[in-house]
């Protein structure tokens, strides 16, 4: 009979750590170079997986609207795209080797998603690859690929389990507050040197304004664009957790005002689509919530009008910043906030005048986002040199700043049609969500309701990008179909009871 080896454990964990150890400390003696990063981090992954295989779920809604995005992943990808794909592939081997570990199934969504992503490969196949440069393509454009598809992967990597009822406040606190982070970069660039490593961990595209007033004379209205971001995440919450009623109830008299500040903070962002976002979150939430049949309707109005009236005829005394964020409203501004308001709009009405010949042309098979360098090298020229052809660069790498032109150039009419077939099927999953979900659930189900047609609108009549707005509708689908099950899936005749006055106001429950 053959001998037997018994090795103990611990000296067989021995073995197998010196040998990694070693490996590790002979890269990191050149720590920057590219080889030596991917081995770290392919022995970093590794140690990981028995993590990621119990926690890549709630990692996963935290990191969805974080801003962590570290230098050392290919093409600076945000954590929640890593999170995506790697939750993906766990959930699909564990329904490989696990029949019972089933997604949550949404069929109208399942399917117009899976059209959206077919739509996406085949128009990158058909015209010349998606274009990865970080990865050593010739091409540019694979990172709008890649927003798309792992967008529709984490709405996929989210409901392959449920949330736990008693962590429900936990899980949609991690999902919309860590969207606070956005603002960690601003607070680096302003701090100075010292804080400067932060800026390799979070993402700065909220900070550039604040980078380049660093090397300008005229700085004389930076946005500090991730307060915008932080705002939206702390008035989403509140919003989630306490509806407009809860923020109204004074007897808790500081949910206001912080709601308020937290408002006021986002102006300095100089966005003025955070401010239409805004207002027509709440605009669709007060009428989800049934305010408008009740006294709320004349205090917020009152409120509003005499609001108003004492802001707006002196405006011109805010920061220019928070001035072009409302510079849409009637009022009295400061010209150069004007100015920089009215410049970005007669920029993008130039731009929609020079796109729209192009949609017919791409009207069947889109033009995809590939770009050749070639191309852009010639088009940067132009702009520098023909200041009427400043639109050139912009123009040839999608960025159109049109929600609708997003979809039909690059992907053409099959797009836009599966696109259409996502936002109707989303609106009636979180709309069934809220009608019929557990009346603990009411609040959340309504703001992700509220949001996502709020969004499905200014896409339309504002400002839009298809592969950047992907991610944000099939995250507010992820949660709400996490949170609430495949109620979204129950047949119209089998609709439970309609929930009791006092049902309806009941908090979803605490963490």
């Amino acid at each position: 009979m053959a001998n037997t080896i018994n090795i103990p454990k611990t000296h067989l964990i021995l073995g197998l750590s010196l040998p990694v150890a070693v490996l590790i400390g002979y890269v990191l003696a050149e720590p920057m170079e590219l080889g030596s990063m991917a081995v770290v981090l392919a022995v970093f992954a590794v140690l990981c997986i028995p993590l990621m295989m119990r926690w890549y779920h709630p990692l996963l809604i935290f990191s969805w609207n974080s801003a962590i995005s570290p230098v050392v992943l290919p093409g600076r990808a945000g954590l929640w795209m890593v999170m995506a794909f790697v939750g993906l592939t766990i959930a699909m081997l564990n329904r490989a080797v696990n029949p019972k570990a089933q997604f949550i199934s949404v069929p109208p969504i399942t399917h117009s998603l899976l059209l959206l992503a077919a739509v996406t490969v085949i128009t990158a196949f058909l015209t010349g690859g998606m274009g990865i440069a970080s990865l050593g393509s010739q091409r540019y454009g694979g990172g709008k690929y890649a927003g798309m598809l792992m967008g529709i992967a984490g709405y996929f990597a989210m409901t392959s389990r449920r949330i736990p009822p008693r962590r429900a406040g936990l899980y949609i606190a991690c999902f919309f507050l860590s969207g606070l982070s956005f603002v960690i970069a601003n607070f680096a660039v302003l701090a100075g040197p010292q804080f400067s490593f932060l800026l390799s961990i979070f993402s700065t595209s909220y900070a550039q304004d604040q980078m380049l007033a660093q090397d300008s004379i005229n700085s004389s209205m930076v946005r500090i664009g991730g307060l915008g971001v932080m705002s939206t995440a702390v008035y989403s919450y509140m919003l989630a957790r306490f509806g407009i009623r809860g923020l109204l109830d004074f007897t808790q008299p500081w949910r206001l005002p912080v709601f308020l500040l937290a408002f006021g903070a986002g102006l300095f962002g100089g966005f003025r689509t955070y401010v239409m976002l805004f207002m027509l979150t709440l605009v669709a939430l007060f009428y989800l919530e049934g305010l408008y049949r009740t006294r709320y309707l004349p205090i917020v109005l009152g409120a509003m009008i005499l609001g108003g009236a004492i802001i707006l005829p002196q405006a011109d005394k805010l920061p220019l910043v928070a001035q072009r964020a409302i510079s849409f409203l009637p009022g009295q501004f400061d010209s150069i906030a004007l100015e920089s308001a009215r410049t970005t709009v007669s920029w993008r009405v130039e731009m929609w005048k020079q796109v729209l010949p192009e949609v017919p042309k791409h009207f069947f098979l889109g033009k995809g986002f590939g770009l050749d360098p070639g191309e852009m090298y010639m088009a940067t020229l132009t702009e520098r040199h023909f200041q009427s052809e400043a639109l050139a660069g912009t123009i040839l790498a999608g960025d159109y700043h049109n929600g609708p032109l997003s979809v039909l150039i690059p992907f053409g009419v099959y797009g836009m049609i599966a696109f259409l077939w996502f936002l109707v099927a989303g609106i009636r999953t979180l709309n069934r969500n809220y009608r019929l979900g557990d009346p603990a659930y009411r609040n959340v189900n309504a703001l992700l309701l509220a949001s996502f047609v709020a969004r499905a609108f200014y896409f339309f009549v504002g400002f839009g990008s298809l592969h950047s707005d992907i991610p944000f509708f099939a995250g507010l689908l992820g949660i709400g179909v996490a949170l609430n099950g495949s109620i979204a899936a129950i047949p119209a005749q089998a609709e439970p009871r309609p929930a009791t006055d006092m049902e309806l106001n009941t908090q979803y429950v605490r963490a």
